[in-house]
């Protein structure tokens, strides 16, 4: 083919093909008459098609051939059932599943009966019953003597008296 021809070429592989129109055989023809480039380029891609043609079936081909698509059809739609079934089987145990869930879990989360403790309100102690309690109130003449600073058996000094009642636990019941 020349340059001049390449436009053809389209027009050949339709004619090769069989889809070229009355009008496109017409001027193919006419222009095929005058160049031997275009001819043998017809001839050629003809060859091809040729080659690449499939032989006819034989008849096993086609018997076995013969059942094949209702065959895969039945294969599908029986493979369609199966995962249908499996996913009706998956949600119906997981609803089974989240109402045995929904129904124990009362008796999951259930709180042990709540135990009273009485409250117990703070009140100010009472210093007189303390000082009984501590035997500081009126200490006897042992524990002047061994204690005060003043050998004439005075009441005990302030600081004394404090640093006593601090040691005094108050929260001992």
């Amino acid at each position: 083919m020349t340059g001049s021809c390449a436009r053809w070429e389209p027009i050949l592989l339709e004619r090769v093909a069989g889809e070229l129109d009355a009008e496109g055989e017409r001027r193919l023809d006419e222009h095929l008459s005058s160049c031997a480039a275009c001819r043998a380029e017809l001839r050629a891609l003809g060859e091809v098609l040729e080659l690449a043609e499939l032989p006819p079936l034989s008849d096993a081909e086609r018997s076995a051939l013969a059942g094949a698509d209702r065959a895969a059809l039945g294969e599908w739609k029986r493979s369609h059932r199966r995962r249908r079934a499996f996913a009706a089987a998956a949600v119906s145990l997981a609803v089974a599943a989240a109402a045995l869930v929904f129904a124990v879990s009362p008796g999951l989360v259930r709180r042990p009966p709540a135990v009273e403790v009485p409250a117990v309100a703070w009140q100010l102690p009472d210093l007189e019953e303390t000082w009984s309690a501590a035997a500081i109130a009126e200490p006897s003449a042992a524990s002047v003597d061994e204690a005060s600073p003043d050998p004439s058996g005075a009441p005990f000094p302030e600081d004394t008296l404090f640093a006593e009642l601090e040691e005094i636990d108050l929260d001992a019941p």
